[in-house]
């Protein structure tokens, strides 16, 4: 029996959370009592002044204004203070999924939840393989001499540096999913960052990586993928280390790091999950509830060579040992050595020995799933999401997110009720567990509600790290929401006023941004949960978060990232005010409230027309000559793109030439306007990785933090490009990827033309 359900009786439906869930949307709102909220003196961390709430001035949304009183409601009352205490509780401790802390984290939300007053708080267990080092065998790495003689041993865990060790809620080092496995060998290459590219440049030197050890570095794309482009090229073993270069440019020149900076110190050491597809590895394409089956592991699709994570003073003593010739100058780092490629060993006879003990067993987590329930149609979800789980105390990753959420929560949806407020649509409140090895409690949760959500989710507003850095927002959104996003930041106050901007819209757009020339891209990638909701049902999804100024800084990951010094006190010298994390919170908070309030959905579908552009033009500029060569032309599918950007005007000539909304046709209208991003859902998914249903967002073939649009297309183009011999499979590849696309952005014009047929 799941989470808290009971059964009333034989022959009685279950009460299982799931079936509560579903039965609380469902039904109408009850009536509640309605409060007058005093004046009072405003808070100095809540950047708002204070206005009086009698219930007579509860408004809902209405011309220009998408947010209704609720929206001042939540600026006024969202403090930094309350986040700044979150994120304390949070990283107490070390909360890896599958450990008592973690759980300890997920009763406390549940039991807040509850006190705080949603309509409905359950856990939401599920039942997957989660990998860990074994306790009394840790991974490492060695160098042997020629007589077999340990010369050097790698570090398990990182200096305390804040003059207390650690305690056993912090795991040793290693990478969830690589396999047990030991393999010695007298010949290591250095690969870069290990993109494929990387391989590629190593063969056309003539060095060889199968049968070998191969070394890189962390950073600009994914470590699985780094993994898996090793197993392409048949390297025994990968050892994965993070270059001063990208994580503390300063060390040769002596400069500091944490914990007087955000650069990552010598020991520092990153965890991590090298599992390339999203949700359980036993139970692929269904949820892992009870009864579910849970498949062998010869059948998963797992990493089938080791892999460990050392630092970047353990990789140091790797490299000062390694021969053959020196790299490209592109590919050298930080260190103070000359990087070389290898195979060879400096010293005839001496090896590299890796060692990983890592243990695969099916273990609970649990999802803590809140509801405010709608007034007009509790059936339509606007669902919140943070995944809870860390490898270490996860100060940035997630819990600022957490933090953020536990705050939009607390002080916010539950008291508005109160006033005489309920938005008109449900708004779920997901904190997700197991997010740090796949994306393990969303995407079961996606498989489990797939049939629920793909007809009455509205959207799908994700924050997984609110503040790696405090220059900047990045956001990601598919286009349906980009309207709502921008209007929300326009709503909001700026973070720090005495830098000159009156409010976030202007930070936003006026201070140089990392992600250019657009304030909102479309690389969504797979970084986070938001990846199986857009991916597996298509529901307009978002991502964002406070970055560093990436002109300055060439990073892809954050220099203290899955490291143990990811703590309270590097947040609080980061943003000490959490003026930045508020900030976040009131983004994040408007928009939600904008979609689950407004009567018909804040979305435009001109700004679908444009991505539709874009990914046309984008086809035509990195693979015209191919498609030239492979007699294919991009006419019809341009011709779509001509007919929804037509459809997409009569559309919205529509809806501003009506006078009277009524509730039938709101719901005609929004159930067109969500129908949009869910129609490039098919079934099959892409050819090269069937998991992947979304044709028209996606990740690169090798990199899955980086976004692509038709992703199905590009990986067939990209296999035709590197064929080799006739290449008539891949070609036919090609020719059913542009089919498939077509066919979806087709289904989105119908989808979108549908009311001017009745």
């Amino acid at each position: 029996m799941k989470g808290e359900g009971a059964t009333a009786g034989r022959g009685s439906i279950p009460l299982t959370p799931a079936f509560l869930f579903l039965l609380a949307l469902c039904l109408p709102a009850l009536p509640l009592a309605t409060a007058v909220v005093p004046r009072c003196m405003m808070p100095p961390d809540s950047h708002m002044g204070r206005l009086s709430t009698n219930s007579d001035e509860w408004y809902k949304p209405h011309g220009d204004d998408l947010f209704g009183a609720a929206g001042g409601e939540l600026l006024r009352e969202m403090k930094a203070s309350n986040i700044r205490k979150n994120l304390k509780y949070l990283t107490t401790q070390g909360h890896m999924a599958g450990t008592k802390h973690d759980l300890d984290q997920a009763e406390h939300l549940r039991k807040a939840w509850l006190q705080q007053g949603l309509d409905q708080v359950f856990l939401q267990p599920y039942n997957v393989q989660l990998s860990k080092p074994q306790a009394d065998k840790p991974n490492k790495v060695y160098l042997l001499d020629e007589e077999g003689n340990v010369k050097f041993t790698s570090s398990i865990l990182e200096e305390a540096l804040r003059g207390e060790d650690y305690d056993d809620t912090i795991p040793p080092a290693f990478l969830a999913f690589s396999p047990s496995a030991t393999v010695v060998s007298e010949e290591v290459v250095f690969v870069n960052y290990g993109f494929y590219e990387d391989f590629e440049t190593l063969q056309r030197a003539g060095v060889d990586v199968s049968g070998r050890i191969v070394i890189a570095k962390f950073g600009k794309i994914f470590r699985g993928d780094k993994v898996l482009n090793a197993e392409r090229f048949n390297a025994s073993g990968v050892i994965l280390y993070t270059d001063p270069a990208d994580y503390h440019p300063d060390w040769r020149k002596g400069g500091e790091a944490y914990p007087s900076t955000f650069w990552l110190p010598e020991s520092g050491i990153q965890r991590g999950s090298v599992l390339w597809r999203d949700g359980d590895p036993t139970t692929p394409y269904y949820p892992s509830i009870d009864g579910s089956h849970h498949i062998d592991e010869a059948h998963e699709n797992l990493p089938r060579i080791p892999a460990h994570t050392i630092s970047y003073t353990d990789a140091r003593k790797l490299l000062v040992n390694l021969g053959g010739a020196e790299v490209p100058e592109a590919w050298r780092g930080g260190l103070d050595i000359t990087y070389r490629m290898g195979p060879q060993m400096l010293r005839p006879g001496w090896k590299v020995k890796l060692e990983v003990n890592n243990e695969k067993k099916v273990a609970p987590i649990f999802n803590v799933v809140g509801v405010v329930r709608g007034s007009e149609e509790p059936d339509r979800y606007v669902i919140v999401g943070n995944h809870r789980d860390s490898w270490t105390y996860g100060s940035c990753d997630p819990s600022s997110g957490t933090a953020v959420m536990m705050e939009i929560q607390k002080v916010t949806l539950p008291s508005l009720p109160l006033a005489g407020w309920r938005p008109r649509r449900s708004i779920v409140f997901g904190s997700w567990g197991a997010g740090e090895f796949g994306f393990f409690g969303a995407t079961e949760m996606v498989e489990e509600y797939l049939k629920t959500f793909e007809n009455r989710a509205v959207a799908y507003l994700n924050v997984d790290i609110a503040v790696i850095q405090t220059y900047n927002l990045v956001v990601s959104a598919t286009p349906m929401l980009h309207r709502i996003i921008k209007e929300a930041a326009k709503r909001s106050p700026a973070p720090d006023p005495s830098l000159g901007y009156s409010n976030l819209w202007d930070h936003w757009t006026q201070r140089e941004r990392p992600a250019a020339p657009d304030a909102i891209d479309y690389n969504l990638g797979s970084t986070s949960e938001h990846a199986p909701f857009y991916q597996r049902i298509g529901i307009p999804t978002s991502y964002m978060l406070w970055e560093i100024n990436l002109e300055e800084y060439d990073w892809s990951d954050y220099p203290l990232y899955h490291s143990t010094f990811d703590d309270f006190e590097s947040m609080a010298t980061l943003d000490p005010h959490f003026w930045y994390h508020l900030s976040l919170g009131h983004l994040w908070g408007l928009t939600a409230l904008g979609l689950a309030d407004a009567q018909v959905l804040p979305m435009d579908p001109n700004d679908e027309a444009t991505m539709l552009r874009r990914m046309a033009e984008g086809l035509r500029q990195d693979f015209g000559t191919e498609l030239s060569k492979g007699r294919l032309t991009l006419a019809y599918l341009e011709s779509l793109v001509d007919r929804f950007e037509q459809a997409a005007d009569k559309f919205n000539t529509f809806t501003s030439n009506i006078t009277n909304v009524t509730p039938l046709l709101a719901r005609q209208l929004n159930d067109q306007l969500m129908a949009i991003e869910k129609s490039y859902i098919f079934t099959e998914g892409s050819f090269q990785r069937p998991y992947m249903k979304n044709m028209m967002f996606g990740t690169s073939l090798h990199n899955q933090y980086e976004g692509w649009l038709a992703p199905g297309v590009r990986d067939a183009l990209w296999e035709a490009r590197h064929c080799k011999a006739e290449c008539e499979e891949e070609w036919e590849g090609v020719k059913q990827q542009l089919s498939i696309l077509q066919y979806v952005v087709n289904s989105a014009v119908i989808n979108l033309k549908d009311f001017m047929y009745l």
